[in-house]
């Protein structure tokens, strides 16, 4: 059974200039606004009981998406078809009255989620037991800090025994302990068969928490599909688009400032651009480089995952007792036979160094290495393949 059915949702947001334009609309009966497109024909749909991760940059239609889901709004076109009783933990402080004590808020705001006084009598011990919250139960909520108010929300959101639970990043302002409680709140809340929408920048808790994940991206759905693919691809596009911004800043600067030696190319496995291998197979990172003023360096060249952490990383210092020299073009090889990477995307970084290996008088981020593993492997975690045997006594 669906619990969710969206179909071409459309949200168009009108921008007028002057509020007098408002007016002028309806008077003349023509556009005085500037529409903004937020959704555009997203179409998806979720079962009963299953968990969806929502990401992507900030502006990219989260937000819209999920307040149309939790009905706070309406969409422009397109159809929605919601079946069970929905909470959504959405902006900070939606729902409450900031002049009521945390205790009065919880009537409020559950009645709001369609509990009655009698229903929210008898939850009100286990709301406040879960915010842990003590004496500012019966303090206005202007007193309260952004965690805080999170920590009530959340508890009275997931009390209320909703069949669609949505959480729009609003736990990113609480602190480690609560947030760790309200994580394993939305697993006993999978465990039990209910359905959530968790939008978060966190990728890892993404991955935790949700199967399946959507990436939306100028407000269009981009990428759909197993939560580990589509948050991999959200992190190398980040990366990618974070490089390349650094490698034409870094161009400018070569181009406005003699370089003694800069980088021309950089070829993987004799290719240009991004290329595929599987584990195990050789590697072959061919460095272009051009010489102009008489200079000793030294080359390195690091692998970098999409999260920046740096996997390997060496120096020709270390295998070679004297710097690179001598005017003109020049090449240099680093061949990595049988590479043991495990499946995952990664950037080949090359940097040229000084003769002191401090200062750096060029670097390039180069092309997308994505290795794959055989399916035989596909219990394997982690980084490395390394070589094992088993030993039975």
């Amino acid at each position: 059974m669906k619990a969710i059915e969206v179909k071409n949702l459309s949200k168009v947001y009108k921008f007028y200039h002057r509020p007098v334009d408002r007016l002028k609309e309806i008077v003349f009966r023509r556009p005085f606004h500037q529409p903004i497109q937020s959704l555009e024909n997203i179409s998806f749909s979720m079962d009963k009981g299953s968990t969806l991760g929502i990401i992507g940059d900030n502006g990219a239609g989260k937000s819209t998406l999920l307040k149309i889901l939790a009905g706070t709004l309406s969409p422009t076109s397109g159809e929605l078809i919601v079946h069970g009783r929905v909470a959504a933990l959405l902006e900070l402080g939606a729902g409450f009255h900031f002049e009521f004590t945390g205790r009065q808020n919880i009537f409020l705001n559950a009645s709001l989620l369609g509990l009655s006084q009698n229903e929210i009598k008898e939850r009100e011990d286990a709301i406040i037991e879960f915010a842990e919250l003590g004496d500012f139960m019966d303090r206005p909520l202007k007193t309260y800090s952004s965690g805080m108010v999170v920590r009530l929300a959340f508890s009275i959101a997931t009390s209320v025994d909703p069949d669609i639970l949505i959480i729009d990043e609003a736990l990113s302002v609480g602190d480690q302990y609560f947030q760790k409680k309200c994580i394993d709140r939305m697993l006993e809340f999978r465990n039990k068969g209910k359905t959530i929408l968790f939008c978060s920048h966190a990728m890892y808790t993404v991955n935790l928490l949700c199967p399946d994940a959507m990436w939306i991206h100028g407000g269009t759905v981009r990428e759909s599909d197993v939560a580990t693919r589509v948050t991999a691809s959200y992190e190398n596009w980040c990366r990618k688009r974070s490089t390349e911004g650094e490698a034409q800043a870094i161009e400018g600067r070569a181009k406005n400032k003699l370089l003694p030696v800069r980088i021309l190319n950089v070829l993987l496995n004799n290719q240009a651009g991004d290329i595929s291998i599987s584990s195990r197979d050789d590697l072959t990172v061919t460095i272009e480089y051009e010489m102009v003023q008489e200079v000793p360096f030294w080359i390195a060249v690091g692998f970098k995952r999409s999260d920046e952490l740096i996997c390997h990383a060496v120096n020709l210092s270390r295998d070679r007792a004297e710097p690179l020299k001598g005017l003109g073009r020049g090449e240099i090889s680093l061949k990595y036979p049988r590479l043991p990477l495990l499946h995952g995307e990664f950037g080949i970084v090359v940097s040229l160094l000084d003769e002191s290996k401090y200062h750096v008088y060029h670097r390039r981020d180069s092309a997308t290495l994505t290795v794959l593993s055989p399916e035989a492997w596909e219990d394997e975690m982690g980084l490395l393949e390394l070589e094992y045997g088993w030993i039975e006594e």
